[in-house]
């Protein structure tokens, strides 16, 4: 059985179809957001309610640079969810 990224465990908790790991990292390095319920609202609890830390581990995990982190936050989430603690993050890289 595959390990489950602690975000993903956060992102999915309360939905019964479940956003998988590729998934989420194949959006955020196409840097599109989905249309459709409930990734769309997947996509936004990874932004605000997962841990800095675990955001940061998973975008290792897939190769997701901090810049393209940084430009999906401004364009998709950072107009509807503000996450101060990662705003503070693109501060000191």
């Amino acid at each position: 059985m595959k390990e489950v990224h602690g975000a993903l465990i956060t992102v999915n908790c309360a939905y019964s179809k479940g956003i998988t790991e590729e998934k989420l990292a194949e959006l955020l390095k196409k840097q599109e957001f989905p249309e459709e319920y409930p990734y769309n609202e997947q996509v936004e609890v990874f932004f605000s309610e997962v841990p800095v830390s675990a955001v940061v581990s998973f975008c290792r995990k897939y190769g997701i640079t901090m810049e393209e982190l940084r430009r999906y936050y401004e364009r998709f989430i950072k107009p509807n969810f503000r996450n101060k603690e990662l705003e503070e993050l693109w501060s000191i890289l």
